[in-house]
């Protein structure tokens, strides 16, 4: 899962844009999905889940080429560069501490990702459902589903090959519970979807709270800031599982992958030959070091 904040908790990507401008919903929402589309199709990800929040977006990916961070470069570029001219503003996007990355270890876990990103809109109280969230969501897009974006009429130059008039998403299926056809994890992955929904109902109604509702969220206005609690000063995840063993694996896994990558560039800067392990990706791309294969 990718997640990044817009810079001071401000409502940039609010789906109702600027309205000002002459910005509807659908608008916002098409431009969003065609940054995300251009950048899937260029780097050939796997796309599997996003949602377009008012202050953050979440993204779930599988990077299968080792292109995530050109991947990620192009959607927040585009996406921060692309709003800030809608909205006739110059300054920072995003916030300066960049994108939070996470891997889950397992199925269930995976599933439970995709399933918070779908249900965003409910967990944050605004509004009941999620399928009602007027920005962009894959909520209810079912695996091997597709939409297609239209290139938005400003920012995106039609000139230049890497922006077709329209662009195909599809949502991919993640590898995961390979017992399962895709319509079978597809209806899993709902099921989960409302269970969530109906627990933060519970919960709501219990606290004597109320979900803002769309009449409300459309009169959000793009240079406010979120007004709920924030949590500060801790350290960001890379993993994200409940299951203590498997999360320490993992963080042992990547702090041994840090070591050898480590090693073997002392090598390379001495003029010996070297083998960085797989997944390095700066010195590979700029540079033609070699890479370890990927390992069984």
């Amino acid at each position: 899962m990718i997640t990044r904040r817009c810079h001071d908790r401000r409502l940039f990507l609010t789906p109702c844009g600027a309205p000002e401008k002459g910005h509807s919903f659908e608008d916002t929402k098409n431009f969003y999905g065609y940054t995300i589309a251009r950048a899937v199709l260029k780097y050939g990800v796997g796309f599997h889940a996003a949602t377009q929040m008012g202050n953050h977006h979440h993204l779930n990916i599988t990077d299968h080429r080792g292109n995530r961070p050109n991947f990620k470069n192009s959607v927040h570029g585009n996406l921060a560069r692309g709003f800030n001219a809608r909205f006739g503003r110059f300054d920072s996007f995003w916030s300066g501490g960049g994108s939070c990355d996470t891997v889950t270890p397992t199925d269930d876990e995976t599933l439970e990702d995709l399933a918070y990103t779908d249900c965003n809109p409910v967990a944050a109280g605004l509004l009941k459902w999620g399928r009602l969230w007027p920005g962009f969501t894959t909520y209810g897009w079912r695996f091997g589903e597709s939409r297609t974006f239209v290139r938005p009429g400003k920012y995106f130059d039609p000139s230049n090959p890497d922006n077709p008039p329209a662009v195909t998403l599809t949502r991919a299926r993640p590898d995961i519970f390979r017992d399962l056809t895709d319509d079978e994890l597809s209806d899993k992955l709902f099921e989960r979807c409302l269970e969530i929904e109906r627990n933060i109902q519970d919960t709501m109604a219990k606290e004597n709270r109320r979900f803002m509702g769309l009449s409300k969220l459309s009169k959000s206005k793009w240079w406010t800031r979120a007004k709920s609690p924030e949590r500060r000063f801790e350290n960001v995840p890379t993993v994200a599982s409940s299951q203590s063993k498997l999360r320490v694996q993992e963080l042992e896994r990547n702090a041994d992958w840090r070591r050898v990558y480590a090693l073997e560039r002392d090598k390379l800067r001495t003029g010996a030959l070297t083998l960085l392990p797989h997944g390095a990706y700066m010195l590979p791309t700029l540079y033609n070091v070699a890479v370890a294969d990927r390992p069984p």
